[in-house]
């Protein structure tokens, strides 16, 4: 029988090996920097995006792709994300790139999509998790998409973006109700969209599926 110190000792060196043991599974559960874009887009399909009809999860994803690389471009030692400011600063550089019916198809899922990277961020596996900050409200996703279509519809009209010029063509595709589809649908319309020339065909699809939808923000 051993004595009370030498168990009281063995005990000890087991508990140490077992803090290691779980230090080593931790960080062997971690992923690089370079892999938290394929991490999150993979935990958006798998818990949203394989639910959503295939435009719509197209859309989205391609979104998220371009909102993480706005995120990560921050770099590592920025552990707030904002959500406001990195989505405000991934549409501003979207842009015209897509035609208007990729908004409308964002306004719908935009709150579906903000809880899964507000759950998904901060549990991310990283040695410092992220923290998300300044969520959107519904009316702040209504306004922020407004002020975007607003800056995209002045500039291939070619008008100068003022933020007078800016501000009435927002308030004007906004109502109590929500967004304003139709109207939105009939100024860009006439407008058209052209498609980069060299761009992938995959992404020529994607944006040839969406010019032909008739998306009006409910696809929820």
């Amino acid at each position: 029988m051993s004595r009370p110190g030498n168990y009281g000792k063995s005990s000890r060196l087991k508990q140490l090996r077992q803090v290691r043991r779980r230090k080593q599974q931790q960080t062997s559960r971690t992923i690089a920097w370079e892999q938290v874009e394929d991490f999150l887009l993979g935990r958006y399909h798998l818990v949203q995006g394989s639910k959503l009809p295939p435009l719509v999860d197209a859309t989205v994803q391609r979104f998220f792709s371009e909102w993480l690389q706005t995120a990560l471009a921050q770099g590592e030692n920025q552990v707030q994300w904002d959500i406001t400011a990195l989505t405000t600063t991934t549409l501003q550089r979207i842009g015209n790139q897509v035609p208007w019916q990729f908004y409308s198809v964002l306004a719908g899922q935009a709150m579906r999509w903000q809880r899964l990277i507000q759950r998904e961020g901060p549990v991310l596996p990283l040695a410092t998790p992220r923290q998300m900050v300044s969520p959107l409200t519904a009316t702040g996703w209504e306004q922020v998409i407004a002020e975007q279509l607003a800056v995209n519809l002045l500039t291939i009209s070619a008008i100068p973006v003022t933020v007078k010029q800016r501000d009435q063509l927002t308030a004007s595709f906004r109502t109590d109700d929500g967004l304003q589809w139709g109207a939105i649908a009939a100024l860009f319309g006439p407008l058209g969209f052209q498609i980069t020339p060299g761009t992938d065909q995959e992404t020529t699809q994607w944006l040839n599926d969406l010019k032909a939808s008739t998306m009006n923000g409910d696809h929820h």
